[in-house]
């Protein structure tokens, strides 16, 4: 019952099946509803809204150490990216990601962010 009212927390981030270092409360999902909704205001009467795409993104701050290369997250692609939230067992499922930017490297953790190119799937 305890993890019943928690809020999501990725807690595990997985790459094609390969579970990556994360510096824990980093990793986050923008654009996960992959619209957004904007007032159109008109001159007289009601406003409207518009409707547009947004992209979705997972970013992390990978902990970067002697068993990671950066050909091994610049040359992701169409790769399977999992979040999970142990306390919950809740889990974003994306199935299609490709790598997008990576932070500067020597201050400690690395921002990473990917694409994620396909809807979400809440399991």
């Amino acid at each position: 019952m305890a993890g019943e009212k928690s809020l999501f927390h990725i807690d595990e981030l997985v790459i094609d099946g390969a579970p990556i270092p994360i510096e824990d409360s980093t990793a986050q999902i923008t654009g996960a509803a992959r619209w957004e909704n904007t007032v159109v205001p008109v001159p007289s009467g009601d406003d409207y809204t518009s409707r547009k795409r947004v992209p979705t993104t997972v970013t992390f701050k990978l902990m970067f150490g002697q068993n990671e290369a950066v050909e091994d997250f610049s040359f992701v692609s169409d790769s399977q990216v999992v979040c999970r939230d142990k306390v919950n067992g809740k889990r974003a499922l994306m199935p299609r990601c490709s790598f997008a930017s990576m932070g500067a490297i020597g201050a400690g953790s690395v921002d990473v962010t990917f694409n994620v190119l396909a809807p979400i799937q809440w399991l």
